[in-house]
C-alpha cells in the first residue's frame, strides 16, 4: 500500500472552494429510520480496517431496489488522496445504505451520507461486489468546512447514531470522530499517513 500526503495548497483551495458552494441536500420522501447502536470506532482502527483515505466529490448517484433495500451507488472523483490504493482524478463506485427509488425514501440511522457535489473526507474498503464502502459506516465519513481564517477543517458525521465506548485492547483510545472533529485538513491528513504506516507495520 503506498501512502501519500494531499499534494499542494492549490487543491486544498479548489476542495474549499467546492465545500463553501456546495447546495444542501434535501431528502424529500417516506423514509424508514432505523435506529442505530454501534461500537464506537478508534482513530487506529479505522485506518487499520481502510484500503484508502481520500477526499472526494459524489459527482452522479443512483438509488436501487436490493434484496428489499434501498442502496445508493455514488460515483465518487477523488480530489485528493491522502492514503492508500487510489490517485488523484481516480473514479470509483461508492455503495451506500439508504436513498429514494421508485418514489420511496429510506434513510438509514448511523449509515454515511453522500451528496452529488459535496466534497467530504472518507475512510473506505472495496467490497468484494466491487464497490467501495465506507469504513465503519457514518463513522467513516467526515465533513469539510471552512472557518474564519478560510482553513479548511474536518467536521464529524452527525449520523452516527448512538455509539458505545471502544472494547477490548483500544478501550482507553478516544473514537476516531472525537480525534478528527474540528482538525485543519493538512494536520489530519499527515496524522493519517503516519498512521497507515504505522498500523501496516504491526
Amino acid at each position: 500500500m503506498s501512502m501519500r500526503i494531499l499534494p499542494s495548497l492549490e487543491s486544498w483551495r479548489r476542495v474549499a472552494l467546492c465545500a463553501a458552494l456546495a447546495g444542501s441536500l434535501s431528502f424529500a420522501a417516506g423514509h424508514d429510520a432505523r435506529a442505530s447502536v454501534s461500537i464506537a470506532i478508534t482513530f487506529d482502527g479505522l485506518v487499520r480496517s481502510s484500503s484508502a483515505v481520500v477526499i472526494g466529490t459524489p459527482v452522479e448517484q443512483v438509488s436501487v431496489w436490493e434484496a428489499g433495500r434501498i442502496y445508493s451507488y455514488s460515483r465518487l472523483h477523488v480530489d485528493s488522496p491522502i492514503a492508500g490504493e487510489l490517485r488523484g482524478d481516480d473514479e470509483v463506485w461508492v455503495r451506500t445504505m439508504g436513498g429514494i427509488a421508485g418514489g420511496v425514501g429510506q434513510i438509514v440511522e448511523g449509515e454515511a451520507a453522500l451528496a452529488v457535489g459535496r466534497p467530504t473526507l472518507l475512510f473506505m474498503f472495496r467490497s468484494p461486489e466491487g464497490p467501495y464502502v465506507v469504513t465503519g459506516r457514518a463513522q467513516g465519513q467526515f465533513g469539510l468546512y471552512t472557518d474564519d481564517q478560510k482553513q479548511l477543517r474536518v467536521r464529524k458525521s452527525v449520523g452516527v447514531g448512538a455509539l458505545l465506548p471502544p472494547k477490548g485492547a483500544e478501550a482507553s483510545a478516544q473514537p476516531a470522530g472525537d480525534v478528527m472533529a474540528g482538525r485543519a485538513v493538512t494536520e489530519a491528513a499527515k496524522d493519517i499517513a503516519t498512521a497507515w504506516g504505522r498500523t501496516r507495520a504491526l
